[in-house]
């Protein structure tokens, strides 16, 4: 997975909608997929408009997300979300401020109503996990 600074200067550097949706699917193109036997129900995330999955393992005292999303667009943002929370440990992420990391990324254009209910759904799920 890419690295947060990385994936922030990329979303940063985007000048217009047109091209934040363009790196959103650049990014959700570097997901890997869950099997069909990863996206059960327990692995849904609840509120969000596509479906979205959500695979927390911990290993060493370090977190380790697995994500995926019927919608490309979701994909790209839960790359976005992963990059900041990946190899962290609990601690670190209930210390972190996710929303505030998440606006930095200018991905608030594309982040409707019901697609921000489901992000943040999303970090609930991370920071309870």
């Amino acid at each position: 997975m890419t690295d947060s600074a990385n994936i922030k200067g990329q979303l940063q550097a985007c000048r217009s909608k047109e091209e934040t949706f363009k790196a959103l699917v650049a990014l959700s193109k570097t997901l890997p997929r869950l099997s069909t036997e990863e996206k059960i129900e327990e692995n849904k995330i609840k509120g969000c408009e596509s479906a979205v999955w959500l695979i927390m393992e911990e290993n060493n005292g370090t977190r380790h997300f697995k994500a995926d999303s019927d919608a490309k667009l979701m994909r790209g943002v839960l790359v976005a979300i992963l990059s900041l929370v990946e190899g962290k440990t609990q601690t670190d992420i209930q210390q972190m401020d996710l929303k505030a990391e998440l606006a930095e990324l200018n991905l608030s254009s594309y982040l409707t109503s019901s697609r921000t209910n489901g992000v943040l759904a999303i970090l609930d799920k991370i920071n309870k996990a």
